[in-house]
């Protein structure tokens, strides 16, 4: 399989400068999927991953960059799907160039003029005046809410608000999702809160609508609220600065491991499985951390959630990972993942030398007390460096 233009070390460079906010599914850079076939793609993926786990646009790509798919990050939340954003000619315009491939003027449509804005505002707003019940039409919503704010017509976002609440159906879900889009568009970020909250009440079971409110509250700075929202879905985050419940389990060569054995260290207990393409690559950021701290009271405990010994134990071997693994060959029914109620992997407890959780990471994102962390590397070396809590 041949690689394609956004395997060059040019655009691995581009991308880590300027953090775009798309996530690339491409079947020709393999190394971005993998992560194993090279540092600087690992690193990579960890960062897109990191910083854009909830907010990413997903494109698919042929490997000369033709955009044959396009899925607007909103789509997690309300109908709306677009082929493509006003962003996008310019993002493509960037990565063909820096990877040498020609960029053919007519295939970079630059962004709307003004007078053809009003006319797609015109014809959208026919349409809704026609038929404004019909539930194929309940899209334009949002399409004329970008439309609005892209011409400097916010004003008319309140009438737009007002028309959708008389032909919205208060019994479905996705319908107040495209509500909550139209009041962020109109900055009615109160009003957003509380229609979480509302559907929050009514449907307990949807976890995706605690994370909306804690992604809400730590947009407005209240990491206290953001945690205790989170909580919900990753009960991990309820520990933080509190004392990690010991463990009791049997490493990769049979012999007793717990957390108590390594009191006194700054701890890293990292869940992960050899065949999890998104764990490859960031155990090599990993592994990168544990040399430059091990020296210093910092310690990894790996818990495998792997069922073939043999491929895991090459893979530590091709890889040369040195530190313990817990292992028992039942993947997610090990006794520790239950007990820690791991979803998914990775996912990482980072501990004090007394015993306290420090940070969790989860889906990518990094949580310690504070609210979101960028850097795991960063709290490692303070926490290594904090003696007072060692004992």
């Amino acid at each position: 399989m041949r690689a394609g233009p956004l395997s060059s070390p040019k655009i691995i460079n581009l991308l880590n400068t300027h953090f775009v906010n798309v996530w690339v599914l491409l079947r020709d850079v393999p190394e971005l999927q993998a992560g194993a076939k090279g540092t600087d793609a690992a690193a990579l993926a960890t960062k897109l991953r990191q910083y854009y786990a909830s907010a990413v646009d997903i494109l698919t790509l042929t490997p000369d960059l033709e955009v044959i798919e396009h899925l607007c990050s909103w789509n997690l939340y309300h109908p709306y799907y677009s082929h493509r954003s006003e962003g996008m000619p310019q993002y493509l315009k960037l990565l063909r160039s820096s990877a040498g491939v020609e960029v053919a003027a007519q295939e970079l449509s630059e962004d709307l003029n003004e007078t053809t804005a009003e006319k797609s505002i015109a014809d959208l707003e026919t349409k809704l005046q026609r038929q404004p019940e019909h539930e194929s039409l309940l899209d334009i919503y949002p399409m004329l809410a970008r439309r609005y704010v892209e011409s400097g017509r916010e004003k008319d976002l309140d009438r737009l608000i007002d028309r959708f609440k008389v032909v919205m159906n208060p019994e479905n879900l996705q319908d107040h999702l495209t509500l909550s889009y139209l009041l962020k568009k109109a900055n009615r970020d109160e009003d957003v809160l509380q229609l979480f909250k509302n559907l929050e009440a009514q449907y307990p079971e949807k976890l995706s609508l605690s994370r909306r409110i804690a992604d809400i509250h730590e947009e407005s700075g209240n990491t206290e609220l953001a945690i205790e929202y989170l909580s919900k879905i990753k009960p991990a985050l309820a520990l933080l600065e509190k004392p990690v419940p010991d463990f009791s389990a049997t490493d990769l060569d049979g012999k007793p491991i717990s957390l108590q054995q390594y009191r006194g260290k700054v701890v890293l207990l990292d869940f992960w499985a050899a065949w999890h393409s998104f764990c490859i690559g960031d155990i090599l950021n990993v592994k990168k951390i544990y040399n430059t701290y091990k020296n210093r009271g910092f310690d990894v405990i790996g818990v495998s959630l792997d069922t073939d010994e043999a491929k895991l134990r090459n893979f530590l071997k091709e890889n040369n990972i040195p530190w313990r693994q817990v292992y028992s060959g039942r993947e997610k029914q090990c006794p520790l993942v239950q007990q820690s109620d791991v979803k998914s992997i990775p996912a990482r407890w980072l501990i004090g030398r007394d015993g306290t959780l420090i940070a969790h990471e989860a889906n990518h994102k990094l949580m310690s007390r504070k609210g979101r962390e960028p850097d795991l590397e960063r709290l490692v070396a303070a926490a290594v460096a904090d003696k007072s809590k060692n004992q």
